[in-house]
């Protein structure tokens, strides 16, 4: 069952009071007025709390009065209660998860995927539902044009506020208003366009949420003469200029249809950006540090006023944004993650030292108010100093899923972060990473469609909000995670929650990053989100049946030998059939086995993408990173995809993790002998990496391990340069013999 809104209240108001009587209890230092910046007052705000330049600490702290005045109203404000139908339907393509979308109405929902199992098989591992149905839509949208994607998707969304089959039927609002009859809906819009990747995405929010789907089409360039002007995308960087301009544009479509929205705690205060524009800008004004590159993200919904404005005194808002990124079956799995999942779990990950102003950063204030609303025996985990190296962080992810919000303070640049032991790299993320991460850390965010970074390795791999910077963006602009808890335990948005406010220090437009549902909220409820669903037996299923074919999930023979594209269909079904409800296995060891004999040769590319996901998804659910690289490095490595290449590097790094702390250094060298001989894209950073990492390891019993790593480099080098190998990959070697020995590396 729902809890009532009353009782939500309360629980809000508990946590309030318990906070208040931690807080003077957990010892949290405050940086000196030096530490950070000052700015001039905007309008209305008091000058002496401003200057003010200690991080806050506590909710009691008067600089975040607005901010929870503002939330008071969020909490009374989240739209109709709506039943989760214990199913979720796997889509065919863009049209099919339109129209299965269609079939929600405003008392009862259910996830909807597009099925490719890159994407499905993380969600229904952690969602488990009771059934799962194949849907393929009817007719798609009519026409292939804009105008026909656009006026499809809106009609999903409205369609889906309402009862729209059988007795008592209505009419679909439009879905570019708020909707009409449907009181205290969440103060949000969603804004696309109908040539976004994520449109769909957009969809899933805007009728998951009770919020507008609103149009904003792509950001030009001015042409010029004689030319057609240039779309700008996600990867271009936009003026300062044109990002105002943008900023404005948004502004200008929300006024268009909400009655209020220029304070916090009125109609909108939440901008989903789903959308194909440019993530940074670059800004003119500023000296010194604050030159630079900055996310657009943080100037949308800024208080902008006439004229051209300071960036720098921009400093109150009228909304928060967050954006979605991906293809269509990336970025709604994101989108229905924020809808369905609620984190159980949390850790906080700590690797500075103490001192003024690290200090500020401390985990275990964090932890301490996460265990009030998350009380169950180990569901709360800090880690710090000696517990927090890299062999910890190895060993804490070496069980798949075991925490579901995860924050680590650390440095470094966007493919690896300072640690003890490290540095950490992109392939130190877990294969089944926390679904919520936020990196106090600068560049992690530096380009997230890039799984090569940090924030593209967490979000390829199923992470559905991600908090981190795009650019230098210097400790203090990050609120501290004690702070940040707080923020959480009383249901403040994560968009708002994560983003400093006027009266901090880098309240102003930065270089930070919100990559999720801005609207998304963690409950205080300390129980799994399973109980509150109903059974789909149930459930209406009128109108999916109406908009097309929809099939249950159920168990078949095996197909004939030798039908190698038939069999991975059979093996992909008996996988998901092992993830309905509870308990359930963490593997199909008979369907792995089946895959890895398969004949790749038989599979189109199509096909050998849901190979290698399933496979990639039966080891890391049995935890078997050795039956991993044993299988992909005997894939020719043509036949290896980027995927299979990041998942080659993650599971190398937990099997060294594996043999260092059972301290077999021969095994380790023959381990990385293997993988540094062998193949790897061209460019590929990964052997010197792994090759570092073991270096380290033999440094640690001189001389014994450096004697036997110094023979196994010099064969290395010779056995790569026998085979004509890249001559970056035999420099490497070579250097580490000349770091090794201090000696020419021909000795």
């Amino acid at each position: 069952m729902r809890i009532p809104e009353i009782e939500r209240l309360t629980l809000a108001t508990a946590v309030l009071l318990a906070l208040a009587v931690v807080a003077p209890n957990l010892g949290c230092s405050r940086s000196s007025p030096d530490a950070a910046e000052t700015a001039d007052e905007p309008p209305g705000l008091d000058p002496g709390v401003l200057r003010s330049a200690a991080p806050i600490e506590a909710l009691d702290d008067p600089r975040l009065e607005h901010l929870l005045e503002a939330a008071s109203r969020w909490r009374e404000r989240r739209g109709p209660e709506r039943t989760v139908v214990d199913q979720v339907v796997l889509a065919a393509d863009v049209p099919s998860f339109l129209a299965a979308v269609s079939a929600w109405d405003g008392h009862s929902f259910f996830p909807v995927l597009i099925d490719d199992p890159a994407w499905t098989l993380p969600f229904l591992r952690a969602f488990r539902p009771s059934r799962i149905l194949r849907f393929r839509a009817s007719a798609g949208p009519r026409g292939e044009g804009a105008f026909e994607r656009w006026r499809a998707a809106q009609e999903a969304v409205g369609r889906a506020w309402v009862r729209h089959v059988g007795p008592g039927a209505e009419t679909p609002p439009p879905s570019g208003a708020p909707p009409r009859g449907i009181d205290a809906t969440p103060p949000g819009v969603v804004l696309s366009h109908p040539d976004s990747p994520s449109l769909a995405a957009a969809v899933a929010l805007a009728a998951g949420r009770f919020q507008p789907l609103s149009r904003l089409e792509p950001m030009t360039e001015a042409a010029k003469p004689g030319e057609r002007a240039k779309v700008l995308r996600f990867e271009d960087v936009a003026t300062e200029d044109q990002a105002v301009a943008f900023a404005r544009r948004v502004e200008s479509r929300v006024a268009s249809f909400a009655r209020s929205y220029a304070r916090l705690g009125d109609e909108v205060d939440f901008l989903t950006l789903a959308g194909d524009w440019p993530y940074r800008y670059r800004a003119e004004g500023g000296e010194g540090i604050t030159q630079g590159d900055r996310a657009l993200d943080d100037l949308v919904g800024r208080v902008l006023g006439k004229g051209e404005p300071d960036l720098e005194k921009l400093r109150t808002r009228w909304a928060f944004a967050g954006r979605i990124l991906g293809d269509p079956p990336a970025s709604v799995a994101r989108a229905m993650g924020s809808l369905f999942f609620q984190p159980e779990s949390a850790l906080f990950w700590n690797t500075y030292s103490g001192g003024p102003v690290w200090s500020d950063y401390d985990v275990s204030g964090a932890a301490a108010t996460t265990r009030l609303i998350r009380p169950a025996p180990g569901a709360v985990a800090a880690r710090a100093g000696a517990t927090a190296d890299l062999a910890s962080w190895r060993e804490t992810f070496r069980t798949a899923g075991r925490y579901d919000l995860l924050t680590v303070n650390s440095s470094g640049g966007p493919g690896e972060f300072s640690i003890t032991g490290g540095p950490g790299l992109a392939a130190d993320v877990p294969l089944a990473p926390p679904r919520i991460a936020a990196m106090i850390h600068s560049f992690s965010a530096a380009d997230p469609l890039d799984p090569g970074t940090i924030a593209g390795r967490f979000l390829e791999r199923g992470t559905f909000a991600y908090y981190g910077s795009m650019n230098e963006p210097f400790l203090t602009a990050f609120r501290t995670p004690y702070l940040l808890a707080q923020l959480l335990s009383v249901e403040i948005p994560l968009g708002a929650a994560f983003r400093q406010g006027p009266y901090e220090a880098f309240g102003h437009p930065w270089r930070l990053v919100y990559l999720g549902d801005p609207l998304y909220r963690i409950s205080p409820l300390s129980r799994p989100f399973r109980p509150e669903r109903s059974n789909p037996e149930g459930w209406d299923r009128t109108a999916l049946d109406e908009a097309g074919a929809a099939v249950l999930l159920a168990p078949r023979g095996r197909p004939e030998a030798g039908r190698a594209a038939e069999t991975l269909e059979w093996c992909r079904d008996r996988v998901l059939l092992t993830l309905l409800c509870e308990p359930a296995p963490a593997a199909d060891p008979e369907a792995t086995s089946i895959l890895r004999t398969l004949d790749r040769r038989g599979l189109d590319p199509a096909r050998l993408a849901t190979l290698d996901a399933l496979l990639i998804d039966g080891f890391a659910a049995a935890g078997d990173e050795a039956g991993l690289l044993d299988h992909f490095l005997g894939v020719k490595p043509a036949g290896r995809s980027g995927v299979v290449w990041r998942a080659i590097e993650t599971a190398a790094l937990g099997r060294l993790a594996a043999l260092e702390r059972d301290g077999e250094f021969r095994e380790v060298l023959d381990h990385w002998f293997r993988l540094v001989v062998g193949p790897w894209p061209s460019g590929s950073s990964f052997p010197a990496r792994l090759t570092r990492r073991v270096a380290r390891a033999a440094e640690e019993d001189a001389p014994l391990r450096r004697d036997a790593f110094r023979r196994r480099l010099m064969e290395a080098r010779d056995r790569l340069a026998a085979a004509n190998a890249p001559p970056d990959r035999i420099a490497m070697l070579a250097e580490e013999l000349d770091r090794l020995v201090g000696t020419p590396a021909d000795r």
